[in-house]
């Protein structure tokens, strides 16, 4: 699974990752996307006007794992001039979504969407950094907001087979935080892991009511503000294993298991 893993070290990086839009038909909501440019060795990703909520979309990128994984990356969201996005809902981090290759605008139907992610940047009021949490299951979002500090992060998706639990840890630091968990039976195992952005929500605010309208169209008269710099993605299976081969991973995501105890139990 290490050789899934990109340092970005050079240009052809991008043509080892798919990308959403053309893999399933939308249109691309990537304003921008290259390696080397911005700073060697990063990537650096820029979105159009969007949103992942509900049936809606935005930019992600991706790689297909099959089975138990976790996926790490070290990152950093900035406005694109600014340290801070100075447009409300831009963020960006890692994303785990169940496919839909069968679906295109021509035959699309709402409440078919199913991922889960966690992403750093700025929600609402603007000029405060958070974290987003959010799973969604069939088109229907949830989602948490909480404070988190500006600059690079470490952001870290761990799977062991329905239990998902999100991590992140501060530039610097070598202890991994438990940011949420999430169990989700109805996910495949085989799931498109990758890393997503969106920024500018309200500028489409006339297709919110119709998100077929908002997939398929790309405002060219919004603000968005949102800068994806990403050193690496890392990927590798887990240090652990269920108790029995019929196990549901859900040991880990019962919250009778302290925070601590779950990052010793699974080596991190």
């Amino acid at each position: 699974m290490a050789t899934l893993s990109e340092e970005f070290s050079d240009a052809t990086g991008l043509s080892r990752w798919k990308q959403f839009h053309e893999a399933e038909g939308w249109p691309s909501m990537v304003a921008r996307a290259d390696i080397g440019r911005a700073a060697k060795g990063h990537l650096y990703l820029e979105p159009t006007t969007s949103g992942w909520y509900a049936d809606f979309h935005g930019a992600f990128m991706y790689k297909e794992i099959t089975g138990d994984f976790l996926v790490t990356s070290r990152l950093k969201v900035t406005g694109k001039t600014t340290e801070l996005p100075a447009t409300t809902w831009s963020l960006a981090g890692l994303m785990v979504r169940e496919a839909r290759p069968t679906v295109k605008p021509a035959n699309w139907q709402p409440n078919g969407e199913n991922w889960l992610f966690l992403t750093a940047g700025i929600a609402e009021p603007a000029g405060q950094p958070v974290f987003e949490s959010k799973t969604t299951v069939n088109s229907r979002s949830n989602l948490k907001l909480r404070p988190a500090k500006a600059g690079w992060v470490e952001l870290g998706i761990l799977r062991v087979r329905a239990a998902f639990v999100l991590l992140y840890r501060y530039e610097g630091e070598q202890q991994w935080q438990v940011h949420e968990r999430f169990f989700r039976r109805d996910m495949p195992r085989t799931v498109q892991v990758g890393l997503n952005a969106y920024t500018d929500w309200y500028s489409a605010r006339q297709y919110h009511n119709d998100p077929l309208k908002f997939n398929t169209t790309v405002v060219t008269n919004g603000k968005p503000d949102l800068a994806l710099h990403v050193d690496y993605v890392r990927f590798q299976r887990p240090k652990f294993q269920p108790a029995t081969p019929y196990s549901d991973g859900s040991e880990l995501t019962d919250y009778t298991m302290a925070n601590e105890q779950l990052l010793k139990a699974v080596n991190l």
